[in-house]
């Protein structure tokens, strides 16, 4: 079938390329990559002010939309694996769970350690502080920017930006509509449109796509037989802008629902599930006095997310439950009504025409409420080790699993910018937050650029960032597994860098060395049967970091990445200590090509071998190609590949019972049509 999709497509280009528009119809524009405009992008997650690559007070990687739309990818999470110290791969907590990392260091799977911002709106799921969870593969099409900005940003943005944001600007004025379909009866649409009524601007994307998984061949977590699963999934959400004047409203919301696979570790065919949906409103009111400009952001984030596992093997309660059963232990979590509602005001004051000051406050209430779990053995009686444990025969919410939960946290901040002589940049700033029933944190900042000449740069950067601990580490109950702990304190880091830009027309290069410490980390310890999390001592953090960028040609654009993590915390073990990417494009005419594979070095699972020693998993090259052309300045079509090899590979579980790893996908082909209208 995939054969005679690419044919297809291919035939599908050449006949209409034929009925193409004229040839002295310039469409230069859709595809034309310059890296001197890529260089010139300026960046806003770092300082909330725009600034340029070679003087932003950060490590950044950016991408923008006409990038990202000629790769063969969809996903955020596969976006990242192109971004020097990121990493993103499968977990074993579900099919559509892809969790990610910065510079080798990974606490559990919800990536509360990375904020990730959507047109502001922090995508975080209130009950863990994490986006990965509730926003799982983030659809590249919305995307008209991204920004990854390495290193603490807690002296902006407080809490979860300790290891790094992620800035997306979503796109806006277009008129589009695109239509795919692939293998694993893979289907898709998304549309978008920019409409004006007077002084109303009106912008809407919405998407939606499906396949039917594939097909795998692996242990079954239950016995010692070998089982088939698949991974099917759903992806849909939207995005409302309207823009009136100084005043714009803007409603999202993006769902997902994955089955089979694996769920929380196990496999259960035709029971196993996991969906979820995010949804956030937001209100922003510009205003201008003079040399002050200011604004006041009001949002409200609603997420939700359901889990239904099965947890033990048939029969394994029979002797200890009443009445006695030999059904497996099932479990249905509904975790809904998590919000939090945040309250911003932001102010840029500029002093003169070398020093600017930023500041203001933002007031954040997070609400979860009690989560209880419907199961058919009772889950408390097992957590509390009791001798018998109550069988209800179906699915009863009995089980408190996490208790009601509020905080309210507030944060004032400042940050003083200063360009001393001509060339040389100084950055200051500090933020401090206070959290209801966990304490307070001043998160400082202090940034040197210097620009030697039109070519090279040097950036000294030192930050201070944290992490207050969940609410789902805080208030876990009845958890047979793992508990909360409500005596945590936030975990902290230190980081210091030292950065060399190079930018020349035909090419740019960035490397820069880290080093992050930690303080008070949040990490899951044994306690007796269960785990329980713990403030403890880590490791640091410390590695290399090369970014390249040349312009071969003309019609040629180049884009490498290398990490090198010279240590990591021991906690990070399936973190890889290398990690590298490389991308090709190529324009002729009306037709685009592009090439780009990414690298993960040796991996480590929680599983051991009989010498005790935990079990590595190979290294991997994984390849996307992707080829486009243009009929006329409104109709496009391509074709893209994943995995062009069809490498079967595997990634690491935090279970010790998975030995083998957690299977990807094989080679995936998709083919579509997009007119802009």
């Amino acid at each position: 079938m995939k054969k005679c999709l690419l044919t297809f497509a291919l035939f599908f280009a050449h006949v209409f390329n034929s009925m193409a528009a004229p040839a002295a119809v310039n469409l230069d524009y859709l595809f034309k990559l310059s890296l001197e405009d890529l260089l010139k992008v300026k960046i806003t997650g770092s300082t909330l002010t725009p600034k340029e690559l070679k003087t932003v007070p950060s490590a950044v990687t950016v991408f923008t939309h006409k990038e990202i739309k000629n790769m063969g990818l969809d996903t955020l999470d596969e976006l990242m694996n192109l971004v020097p110290g990121f990493q993103s791969y499968r977990s074993s907590q579900s099919s559509v769970h892809y969790p990610f990392s910065a510079r080798g260091r990974r606490i559990g799977g919800a990536g509360s350690e990375i904020l990730v911002l959507v047109d502001g709106m922090r995508m975080g799921e209130a009950r863990n502080s994490g986006s990965a969870i509730v926003t799982p593969k983030y659809p590249l099409m919305q995307i008209e920017r991204v920004e990854f900005i390495r290193g603490p940003g807690s002296a902006v943005y407080g809490s979860n930006a300790m290891m790094g944001v992620i800035n997306i600007i979503s796109r806006s004025g277009v008129d589009e509509v695109n239509i795919r379909y692939g293998s694993l009866n893979r289907r898709g649409t998304h549309l978008l449109t920019s409409k004006h009524y007077g002084d109303v601007k009106l912008d809407l994307l919405a998407y939606a796509e499906a396949d039917e998984g594939e097909d795998y061949l692996v242990a079954d977590t239950f016995s010692s037989r070998q089982i088939y699963t698949n991974d099917p999934w759903e992806h849909a959400g939207f995005n409302i802008k309207v823009q009136w004047k100084s005043a714009r409203l803007n409603l999202q919301h993006n769902q997902f629902k994955g089955e089979n696979f694996y769920e929380l570790e196990g496999i259960s065919n035709d029971f196993n599930q996991r969906m979820g949906s995010f949804t956030g409103i937001s209100l922003k009111q510009d205003f201008d006095w003079q040399a002050l400009t200011s604004y006041v952001w009001l949002s409200h984030a609603l997420s939700a997310f359901t889990t239904t596992p099965q947890l033990t093997a048939p029969g394994e309660l029979a002797a200890i439950s009443s009445p006695s059963s030999d059904d497996a232990l099932f479990i249905k979590v509904d975790l809904d009504d998590n919000t939090e509602t945040r309250l911003l005001w932001h102010n840029n004051f500029k002093i003169d025409s070398a020093s600017s000051l930023q500041f203001g406050f933002e007031l954040r209430h997070i609400s979860v409420p009690l989560i209880v779990g419907k199961n058919n053995f009772d889950v408390g009686d097992l957590a509390s080790g009791s001798s018998t444990i109550r069988y209800y025969g179906r699915l009863e919410a009995t089980t408190a699993v996490q208790g009601k939960s509020s905080r309210d946290i507030v944060g004032i901040y400042g940050q003083y910018q200063q360009r001393i002589l001509e060339k040389t940049h100084l950055t200051l700033g500090g933020r401090l937050d206070h959290f209801s029933n966990v304490g307070s944190q001043l998160s400082p900042r202090f940034a040197l650029v210097h620009e030697v000449n039109d070519h090279h740069s040097f950036k000294l950067l030192y930050g201070e960032a944290f992490r207050a601990p969940a609410e789902s580490e805080l208030n876990l109950l009845n958890n047979p597994v793992i508990l909360g702990n409500p005596n945590l304190n936030p975990e902290t880091i230190q980081s210091s860098e030292l950065i060399w830009v190079g930018q020349w027309r035909d090419t740019g290069v960035s490397l820069g060395y880290f080093e992050s410490r930690f303080k008070d980390a949040i990490v899951q310890v044994n306690s007796g049967n269960t785990r329980i999390f713990e403030n403890s001592d880590q490791e640091p953090s410390k590695g290399f970091e090369l970014e390249l960028s040349h312009q071969l040609a003309e019609n040629w654009l180049l884009r490498s990445a290398f990490t090198n993590m010279v240590e990591t915390p021991e906690l990070s073990f399936s973190e890889s200590d290398q990690l590298a990417s490389l991308m090709i494009n190529y324009k002729y005419s009306n037709w685009n090509a592009n090439l780009n594979a990414s690298y993960h070095g040796a991996q480590e699972t929680a599983a051991t071998s009989s010498d005790g020693k935990r079990i590595t998993l190979d290294d991997y090259w994984i390849l996307f190609a992707k080829l486009q052309t243009t009929f006329n300045s409104d109709w496009q079509a391509f074709v893209q590949v994943k995995n062009i090899l069809d490498k079967q590979y595997v990634t690491p579980s935090a279970s010790i019972d998975i030995s083998g790893g957690v299977p990807n996908r094989g080679r995936e082909i998709l083919t579509g049509v997009s007119w802009r209208f």
